[in-house]
């Protein structure tokens, strides 16, 4: 008797547990009330679709798991269905299969019929969750879209372009639209434009170069692409005039690289026959490259407004010593061992004598630089750049604005140079030209502030 209460006890226990286990299991389980997860990538609060547009979509639960998507574009009233995807079940029981989902969509509007304006991107998913009856928490995200389809429009206003192989342009255009993404491409190189230089904001001003080895036909133009990926070039007469440089042949001597190679750490191999020319070669050749590359991260970032005013001033009373783009031979015991573009103008005066800032600008560099030795670079503004190398010491920092003729350092033979002197270059960009435009006071007008204020004269 007493064996049959215990067993009806246990029973009723066990019973009433699995009542309890399975009511939490439903409650705090198949009834929980998170809603599922939904990511747009788009970086402002509006988004612009153009012709074509590409939606990353991310969309998780990580509970129950999703039942279904729904992403549809909804304008004038009217939806047009994006997506519409169900996702499979584990079972009653046990939820659904998938808990996350990364949606990629490629989004025609004149393929939908969907005209030009303000549109809702909206955006609703669900889970499998038992809420709301068995059709689960639901989470709906919407996002001002803009449709956009039409093209921006370009107008150049700076006439006609004189370039030389090697040298500097200035191109002067208006935007229909604003546009982030508009500047000069000259022989594959981009030159970002800028405004706000003139009374209009639509109107913008781009300097952009000629490299060394870019002659006549060379393809130059202005493009611009707005928001929603609407894109424009614009052509313009431009005419290249080709430029011969200078080809010299240079012997290199034990002494000269027993008294250089000790400033870089490089090292030649242990069966090396030439150590001397073979450091030289990874300084000239490998250094070389790797002082560009550094360069490049230098000049990424330039003052949006011109800092500069009038003619570029050149190292007084210095004797020039080698030109822009001359072409170098190397040889070392009577052979050929490399060759290399001299991409400044060399000059010498006095030892350790005071360098001049070759205009208005802000200090974005000062210090070692490889090859170049100590050197300092100015940013003019708009792109436009000075850098002084093989400097002996400094007189400045980085982040001083200088004044033109304020002294930047002192000369010397620091990095790959032989002997006292100043290599002066010029760059648009990353691009290396031939600072000898910059120092003649002509060629500023005819091709530099002479287009500036036409445009400014004609836009009044």
């Amino acid at each position: 008797m007493k064996s049959n209460i215990f067993s009806s006890r246990a029973l009723f226990i066990f019973l009433a547990g699995l009542v309890v286990l399975s009511s939490v299991w439903i409650l705090f389980v198949c009834l929980e009330n998170e809603n599922p997860s939904i990511k747009i990538e788009t970086p402002s609060m509006t988004m612009a679709i153009g012709p074509s547009k590409n939606l990353l979509i991310s969309v998780s639960d990580g509970k129950r798991g999703l039942r279904k998507i729904l992403i549809a574009i909804v304008k004038d009233g009217k939806e047009s269905i994006l997506i519409d995807k169900e996702y499979p079940s584990g079972g009653f029981i046990s939820g659904g299969k998938v808990n996350q989902d990364n949606i990629s969509l490629s989004v025609e509007p004149k393929k939908l019929e969907i005209t030009d304006g303000k549109a809702v991107l909206r955006m609703t998913a669900w889970d499998y969750s038992w809420q709301r009856w068995w059709n689960g928490n639901i989470t709906t995200v919407e996002k001002e879209v803009v449709i956009d389809t039409k093209r921006p429009d370009v107008s150049v206003l700076s006439g006609i372009q004189n370039l030389n192989q090697g040298g500097s342009g200035i191109v002067i255009y208006s935007l229909s639209e604003p546009c982030e993404h508009n500047g000069v491409y000259a022989g594959g190189n981009y030159f970002q434009g800028y405004n706000g230089f003139f009374n209009d904001k639509n109107i913008y001003i781009s300097f952009f170069a000629l490299e060394y080895n870019k002659g006549p036909g060379t393809e130059v133009f202005v493009e611009a692409t707005d928001d929603a990926g609407n894109s424009i070039r614009r052509g313009f007469k431009v005419f290249i005039k080709a430029q011969i440089f200078k080809k010299d042949s240079i012997n290199i001597s034990d002494g000269f690289l027993n008294s250089k190679m000790p400033e870089f750490n490089v090292e030649a191999s242990k069966d090396s026959i030439t150590p001397l020319a073979d450091k030289f070669l990874k300084v000239n050749r490998d250094l070389r490259a790797e002082n560009y590359n550094k360069i490049t991260e230098i000049v990424k970032n330039t003052e949006k407004t011109p800092l500069w005013e009038g003619v570029f001033v050149s190292f007084p009373n210095a004797k020039k010593m080698a030109g822009f783009a001359d072409h170098r031979d190397y040889n070392y015991q009577g052979k050929h061992i490399d060759s290399q573009v001299h991409l400044g103008i060399d000059l010498a005066s006095v030892a350790n004598a005071p360098v001049p800032a070759a205009n208005r600008g802000k200090v974005v560099f000062a210090g070692d630089l490889g090859i170049y030795g100590k050197t300092v670079f100015v940013d003019h503004g708009l792109g436009l750049f000075s850098a002084y190398s093989h400097l002996n010491s400094f007189d400045v920092k980085e982040g001083d604005i200088i004044e033109k003729g304020g002294v930047v350092g002192r000369s010397g033979s620091t990095g790959l140079a032989a002997g006292d002197h100043l290599h002066f270059s010029m760059l648009v960009n990353n691009i290396f030209v031939n600072p000898l435009e910059w120092w003649d006071a002509t060629w500023i007008t005819n091709n530099i502030t002479g287009k500036i204020q036409a445009v400014k004269s004609g836009s009044n």
